[in-house]
């Protein structure tokens, strides 16, 4: 049966569902093509969007409507043509804006990405020390049982100090964007300058050698700005900062394997030699730490130390496998 619809299209057969039978009657693709934008139009008027099919004669709606309801009871093979008449599941409206979408956020996420940069964690041995070259023009020279986590990125130049003691190097960028260092309660913010940082279990000193650089205490309200020849100690729990003269010597001795000791008391003296040494030395009782020391020794050489401070003060001396103790006779 045909009939002609007010809207201008025309539906040429409509046949009920049937299991098999030996032609199946075919649907003109110009008619389910009509189908398929009234279906489009009714999306429209959901959205709130009129559009020209949407403004049709109601005779053509009800007699589409049925048109549709008959085709939706059919399955694909019977229409009988080459290429499915609804549109690609990639060309729909609702799919299009949904894969935008999920491509501007995966977009930004790379993006983002790139601009945190990857953490890279250095660290030293008992008597290493090592240089390590950041990829912002930086430089860094870490001494004996050190351990950092480093971050370089277009956003941020960061530094996490765990442990030890390393001397910072670090370049100026057009964009001053500053450079910065956690230790323990102590965190210092530069641009380009070149200062040391030793942190231990009970306090972070900083010594700066060029260039200014900003510490703050944790809870401190302002950091405290230091010239070249000044550095600051900061306490474990944050509470103390005290600015005081740098002390470049003892920079200039670790950089070159070397520890001066000036009327240092022997338990200081020892816990400096330890940071280097693969066999620690030992007291063999409190009261020695005590006695004094001078002189400049290797850093690694804990053996030769140890023969010279038990001869200097007539300590015994024993190696045992996995320490060397000073005792007295």
């Amino acid at each position: 049966m045909s009939r002609k619809a007010q809207g201008g299209w025309m539906v040429r057969a409509v046949t009920s569902f049937r299991t098999s039978r030996p032609e199946r009657p075919r649907i003109a693709p110009s008619d389910l093509a009509a189908a398929s934008s009234l279906v489009e139009s009714w999306a429209a008027e959901e959205a709130g969007r009129v559009t020209s099919v949407a403004q049709r004669p109601d005779s053509a709606e009800r007699e589409t409507e049925a048109v549709w309801d008959a085709l939706g009871a059919l399955d694909a093979e019977d229409f009988g043509l080459s290429t499915p008449a609804p549109a690609p599941l990639w060309r729909r409206r609702e799919v299009q804006i949904g894969g935008f979408t999920a491509l501007a956020a995966c977009l930004a996420a790379a993006v983002w990405l790139h601009g945190q940069g990857d953490v890279e964690t250095f660290a030293t041995g008992a008597g290493e020390r090592r240089i390590v070259a950041l990829k912002d023009g930086s430089r860094l020279e870490l001494n004996t049982r050190s351990h950092l986590e480093v971050r370089i990125s277009s956003r941020e130049r960061h530094v996490r100090m765990l442990d030890g003691e390393a001397l910072f190097m670090v370049a100026a960028r057009p964009d001053h964007q500053p450079f910065t260092i956690d230790a323990g309660a102590a965190r210092i913010k530069v641009t380009g300058t070149q200062f040391n940082v030793r942190k231990t279990s009970d306090q972070t000193r900083v010594d700066l050698l060029e260039g200014h650089v900003e510490v703050r205490s944790r809870g401190a309200e302002q950091a405290l700005r230091l010239g070249a020849g000044q550095a600051v100690t900061v306490s474990a729990s944050g509470a103390t900062l005290v600015r005081q003269p740098a002390d470049r010597a003892a920079v200039n001795d670790w950089r070159a394997g070397r520890v001066t000791l000036t009327r240092a008391r022997l338990d200081a003296a020892v816990a400096h030699i330890n940071r280097y040494a693969r066999k620690p030395l030992t007291l063999a009782e409190p009261a020695l730490g005590d006695l004094t020391v001078d002189g400049v020794f290797e850093a690694r050489d804990t053996g030769t130390f140890a023969r010279a401070v038990a001869s200097l003060h007539n300590l015994e001396l024993r190696e045992q496998p996995d320490r060397i103790v000073l005792s007295r006779p």
